[in-house]
């Protein structure tokens, strides 16, 4: 014992004199930061010297193998660095599949030339050109992901998407609309293809392309696969076309439906932007279970994924039909016109997102109203939708101490990641349905107040519509926003938008819906939209009685902030396994949740990890589903709104 007494006086008087601080004559170091390495150039308005040639080789779909050559002028004697692509536009963060970059080797004819990439920029490579090197050439692989939960699939032994952002390393210093180049792609052995891009030459299945600046290429993908079907949509002013693979020919015939929507889709869009901003339109869509998922919004493509029975059940799922409009949209609203501060001169600048609600929100209420005025949806299918959109956001508390503004840089902030509370935390996509609730505010009362003479349409001809045919990027700001609403009706629409976006709120937008004619209600029955969502994924969507959302197996994947379920303490990730002492099953939970209404109590029972609970859950308004009602003696604006025009 006294040695162990011994051994703990000694730990005692070390640790003081270590906690003591040092005497000023030992003049200890104290640490000081590396020096940062060099900055890399910034980019400018200067055109890149010469062309650059890039190659890929896609025949090793199978298997997600991109190899990719590019032959670059360079300058003898001076360092050279290369970006691999990080800001895309329309995806508002930084979601460059760096990682998916191997192999990466540089040569001047035989000689190898050593890289190194920047401490800092991790997505620049550095590369000291020798004494007498005009030319280099730089081999890479891109290694798609083999399976979803590595990431997004471009490529299996049927299709792929061959999306240049990330096959390219381009030079820094230089604006991308002044770096040019000459791209083409060796396909799969009697794979077919389509694109934006021209076609300069095609022997089998090398295909290259006419010479175009960097922004341009990054913007125009390449849809390829063995099963492939053209349609055209429209022909005047322009072609616009679908183009369909599937993983197997029998996949490849749409229902007539389909078809004539679109059509009516491309027409309607017409009839409210009064113009279009490409030469030609390619609408890309991906049939199978085994892709994706891959989406992008393009000035004259659109890149869409869709599940295998995407065509087989046209009629039991309309809610699929409008995914395909969002992008059409964007031609208009994201690429053609974009947010001043979205707009980058290169792909390695960053975006800010403060306007994500007017990008996004805004999109998405175009692609609600086009969808239902080309009859892909019924009236009834857009009111059911708004009604889950306006339910959705009044389950978000968050919004007390979070305005939209600030989940506009959630891209950044979050990088899409899933969320242990969403409602609370909120997340970018509230910028999209919130936003699209502000947009239809916006509308009604732009119709209200001129006696139905004005309307967000007349907004959509005067800032979209201009300068018809152009393919130049416009940028705006809200100032611009402000102005043009005040040229079609005088408003406060600086103090509107600034109120909404601005500051915090105890309720989301719905003055939209009460404007228009209909108010946000309740019935213990779903809609149908509801019923075919839980019949197609097993999920059962309590979240407007309890405020929790399930999977069959009685797994928790939802719970919302302050209700019922978070007040009796469950988490996400628990799995409920009995109701009222039975053994849990989803009718069961529903009819006992029904008979809360009557004041029935409710009594579940989980486990969460090893741990079991049970706890009553303080709820007594049975079960419940959003509707929108008609409130009889007003006009029925939001019926106007979703009419197709002629």
């Amino acid at each position: 014992m006294p040695c162990v007494v011994a051994t703990v006086a000694v730990w005692m008087v070390s640790t003081a004199a270590h906690a003591q601080a040092p005497s000023a004559s030992q003049s200890w170091p104290l640490p000081q930061p590396a020096p940062m390495p060099p900055p890399i150039e910034p980019p400018r308005d200067t055109p890149f010297p010469g062309t650059i040639r890039l190659h890929v080789d896609a025949t090793d779909a199978a298997r997600g193998v991109f190899r990719v050559k590019e032959t670059l002028p360079v300058a003898p004697g001076r360092r050279l660095t290369l970006f691999f692509p990080q800001w895309l536009p329309g995806d508002h963060g930084p979601t460059g599949r760096l990682e998916g970059l191997a192999g990466l080797k540089v040569q001047a004819g035989k000689r190898v030339i050593a890289w190194t990439r920047d401490a800092v920029q991790v997505a620049a490579f550095h590369i000291d050109i020798p004494a007498g090197v005009t030319s280099i050439d730089v081999h890479s692989q891109f290694l798609g992901a083999t399976e979803p939960r590595v990431g997004p699939v471009v490529a299996t032994s049927t299709m792929l998407d061959l999306q240049w952002h990330n096959l390219v390393l381009y030079p820094a210093g230089h604006y991308a609309r002044r770096i040019t180049y000459v791209a083409s792609v060796k396909l799969p052995p009697a794979w077919e293809f389509a694109t934006s891009l021209t076609v300069a030459r095609r022997d089998g299945g090398e295909v290259r392309f006419q010479p175009v600046t960097l922004d341009t290429l990054v913007d125009s993908p390449v849809i390829a696969g063995r099963a492939f079907k053209r349609i055209l949509l429209s022909d005047d002013p322009v072609p616009v076309h679908v183009n369909i693979v599937a993983d197997d020919a029998a996949g490849l015939e749409p229902p007539p439906e389909f078809v004539q929507g679109y059509q009516a889709l491309v027409q309607q869009a017409y009839r409210l932007f009064g113009s279009q901003h490409y030469d030609h339109y390619d609408l890309m869509v991906w049939l199978s279970d085994g892709f994706g998922p891959s989406y992008f919004e393009h000035l004259r493509s659109g890149e869409n994924a869709v599940p295998a029975d995407f065509f087989t059940t046209w009629k039991d799922r309309p809610e699929r039909r409008g995914r395909l409009a969002h992008g059409f949209v964007h031609s208009w609203n994201g690429l053609f016109r974009r947010p001043a501060e979205m707009w980058t001169p290169d792909f390695n600048t960053p975006e800010r997102d403060s306007l994500l609600w007017v990008f996004e929100g805004l999109t998405s209420y175009w692609q609600d109203v086009l969808t239902t005025r080309a009859g892909l949806w019924t009236r009834e299918d857009a009111l059911d939708d708004w009604a889950a959109t306006a339910a959705a956001m009044a389950s978000r508390p968050g919004r007390r101490w979070r305005p939209l503004r600030d989940v506009t840089n959630d891209a950044v902030v979050q990088r899409r990641k899933p969320l242990s509370w969403q409602g609370w935390q909120r997340d970018m996509f509230d910028a999209y349905s919130e936003g699209a609730l502000i947009w239809l505010e916006a509308d009604t009362l732009l119709r209200e107040r001129s006696g139905g003479r004005k309307s967000l349409d007349d907004f959509a001809r005067a800032f979209f519509g201009v300068r018809a045919g152009s393919q130049v990027t416009m940028t705006y700001t809200l100032e611009d926003i402000v102005t043009t609403l005040n040229d079609i009706l005088p408003h406060d629409w600086s103090g509107f938008f600034r109120s909404r976006i601005e500051e915090t709120r105890d309720a989301p937008p719905l003055g939209g819906i009460t404007q228009g004619g209909y108010t946000l209600a309740w019935s213990e029955e779903p809609t149908d939209a509801v019923r075919r969502a839980e019949a197609a994924s097993g999920n059962v969507d309590l979240g407007d009685s309890l405020g929790m959302m399930l999977a069959k197996d009685g797994k928790v994947l939802r719970v919302d902030w302050e209700g019922p379920a978070f007040k009796a303490g469950l988490l996400p990730g628990a799995v409920v396994t009995a109701v009222n002492g039975s053994p849990y099953d989803a009718q069961r939970l529903k009819d006992a949740v029904k008979a809360t209404a009557h004041q029935e109590p409710l009594r579940l029972s989980w486990r969460q990890g090893t741990a079991t609970r049970s706890a009553l859950i303080p709820w007594h308004g049975g079960l419940r589903y959003p509707r929108l009602r008609r409130v009889e003696g007003t006009p029925a604006i939001l019926d106007e709104i979703l009419e197709p025009r002629d």
